[in-house]
């Protein structure tokens, strides 16, 4: 493809240039595996955006409650195990759907981290669905990560998933 007028088919193309989005003093980093402190920083952002879309699905609920019973109206007792369960079932959802499509849940994105599969490809549904299941079960399989040489969590050693340093907005190609 030739590139005319300094335009670029890709917003880092231009790298030989000089010209990328990627900090200079990210640069260095860029596709190196990622530390558990990003790691736990997006995870952490990613709990975030479960506990909203927690209470949305659970004001959506209360609001269905309302509107059938508008002379009863009251905020329903949910269960403890609805909760987790529905937690659950929210971020098993929320982690495989990001990484199919981006490789980047919220949290990843404002670290600047990807989530790849294994020869550093996008993943496919069924290997996300399942990164996300052992990633949701059991979460101390991250720390891991802080003593693998490789940077690698539990999840990552199982699947030979890996998850990069990865601030370009592109989208590896899968298999």
């Amino acid at each position: 493809m030739t590139v005319q007028n300094g335009d670029s088919p890709h917003p880092d193309a231009n790298t030989d240039l000089g010209l990328t989005s990627v900090p200079k003093a990210a640069r260095a980093f860029q596709t190196r595996p990622a530390g558990i402190v990003s790691r736990l920083l997006a995870a952490v952002a990613n709990f975030g955006v479960i506990v909203v879309l927690g209470g949305a699905t659970y004001l959506g609920f209360a609001g269905a409650v309302f509107l059938w019973s508008p002379r009863n109206a009251h905020f329903p007792h949910v269960p403890r195990a609805v909760i987790l369960a529905t937690a659950a079932i929210l971020l098993i959802l929320y982690l495989s759907a990001a990484w199919t499509t981006s490789g980047r849940t919220f949290g990843d994105q404002l670290l600047g981290l990807r989530v790849l599969g294994p020869r550093h490809r996008r993943m496919h549904f069924a290997l996300a669905l399942l990164r996300a299941v052992i990633c949701t079960f059991f979460p101390i399989g991250l720390f891991w990560a802080a003593f693998s040489p490789a940077r690698r969590s539990v999840a990552d050693v199982l699947l030979r998933t890996s998850v990069v340093y990865d601030w370009v907005a592109h989208v590896p190609e899968d298999d």
